[in-house]
């Protein structure tokens, strides 16, 4: 179940992505460098080379397996010369991060004077959504983090010459990787932690999905980029309607479309000027 919700997101990216080819198309048609903030595995910054850019991706903890090679590093601190790159895009990244300003003229700093930022951010329908469905999406993060303990007391069993019934010698169960350990079990406690039922935890840095319903506005969004001098040339709204811990995957499409057609939408691309 935990593939499927991750490949729902990865998809949920995809389509996302590709309803900013017109904005992007003239800068990828002359092989404009673009750097991604928050590249995570890579999957989007791979199918940006396929548009054509030049991609250069950072994260501060990139993911393996990776599609595209992703640098570590920091958008507080860009270790890039002045004026290097046509577009800095990022998606679903700019609410997680506590320095936004600070980021945000880093970002500025190492952008073209013709170049163009393009920033996806959740709005607060994502947060609706997640708040109605939390009991749903509570009880599949039970049943997976339940499955990895399993997995990986078993492994610990293993590791120590025991089987799962503590009997010495080699265990018939196939292996799972890495061993239990105590970061292992407070994320499993603060997971299945019974409040988490009907409330929602937030996402980012807002204090809670109360905030977020204020925070994540276009109008909220807007006012924090003008504030670092930002000009907001262009919002897109995206083509999705879905929750944050992917209820249902891959089920209700057309329904998805529809509630964002008319104005419901779980994404808005900001495309910025500086």
């Amino acid at each position: 179940m935990r593939k499927k919700a991750i490949k729902w997101i990865d998809w949920t990216r995809s389509e996302e992505l590709h309803c900013l080819k017109d904005i992007l198309q003239p800068f990828s048609a002359r092989s404009a460098r673009l750097l991604e903030i928050g590249g995570g595995n890579g999957f989007l910054a791979r199918q940006l080379t396929e548009m054509g850019f030049e991609v250069v991706s950072i994260d501060p903890h990139p993911r393996q397996p990776s599609h595209f090679p992703v640098r570590a590093g920091n958008c507080r601190k860009l270790e890039f010369d002045d004026n290097s790159f046509d577009v800095i895009f990022s998606s679903n990244v700019l609410e997680h991060l506590e320095e936004l300003p600070t980021a945000l003229s880093e970002m500025k700093r190492v952008l073209k004077p013709q170049g163009i930022m393009v920033h996806t951010m959740p709005t607060p329908f994502t947060t609706l959504l997640t708040m109605l469905t939390q009991p749903i999406g509570y009880l599949f993060g039970v049943g997976f983090v339940l499955n990895q303990l399993g997995r990986k007391i078993i492994a610990s069993c293993k590791r120590k010459g025991k089987s799962a019934t503590g009997k010495t010698g080699a265990s018939n169960l196939p292996s799972t990787g890495k061993s239990l350990n105590r970061q292992d079990l407070g994320a499993a406690v603060k997971m299945l932690n019974p409040l988490r039922l009907i409330i929602s935890p937030p996402h980012g840095i807002s204090c809670s999905c109360r905030a977020e319903l204020k925070d994540w506005t276009p109008g909220a969004w807007r006012q924090r980029l003008e504030q670092q001098h930002l000009q907001v040339k262009e919002t897109i709204e995206l083509p999705l309607a879905y929750s944050r811990n992917a209820v249902l995957p891959f089920r209700l499409v057309g329904l998805r479309r529809r509630l964002a057609r008319k104005g419901k939408t779980s994404c808005i691309a900001y495309v910025i000027q500086a």
